[in-house]
């Protein structure tokens, strides 16, 4: 059997469709300020782990996005871009896609922890640990009705800053 995983546009997809109703999430980015991103380059292993600090309503979360297959140049050139890393090391990798580069995503926020955590870690999606599948008291399977992957509105916060920074297409 092929995994096949999921780009940030494909969990952004997944994310609108598995609540077509909501007034929030993709709604909600303006507010929340990504205050600090740490890049760290794993040349060896073909990724590029970004972690940043959220804020938004008085309240901080640490979205994550590991970028996978990247491919690491040793100077700049066409369709290559340069990277000051967290280490203060400049790093030249190829733009990447939003549609085609795989990813693991996790943010500490309550909106992934309870609706996509389970789901990320079925679609092979999702960075670290996954936890127990979360069953509302009332109304089960209202989390997440549908079942879907997905990405709270901090990651795509976080979406939004890699495509700012010309590292995501």
């Amino acid at each position: 059997m092929l995994w096949l995983e999921s780009s940030l546009n494909d969990l952004y997809d997944s994310a609108v469709a598995a609540f077509p109703h909501t007034t929030k999430r993709q709604y909600a980015t303006d507010s929340i300020k990504i205050v600090q991103v740490q890049w760290i380059p794993f040349l060896g292993m073909k990724t590029l782990f970004v972690k940043g600090l959220a804020q938004n309503e008085g309240r901080e979360y640490n979205p994550i996005i590991v970028l996978k297959k990247v491919a690491y140049h040793e100077a700049q050139g066409p369709g290559v871009v340069p990277l000051k890393a967290s280490d203060g090391e400049t790093y030249f990798l190829e733009r990447l896609s939003g549609g085609d580069t795989d990813v693991l995503v996790r943010c500490s926020c309550g909106d992934f922890v309870w609706r996509f955590n389970y789901y990320n870690h079925l679609d092979k999606s999702l960075q670290g640990p996954k936890r127990k599948k979360y069953e509302a008291l009332y109304n089960p399977g209202s989390a997440n009705p549908l079942q879907k992957e997905g990405l709270c509105k901090h990651l795509m916060k976080m979406a939004k800053v890699l495509k700012e920074s010309e590292i995501l297409g």
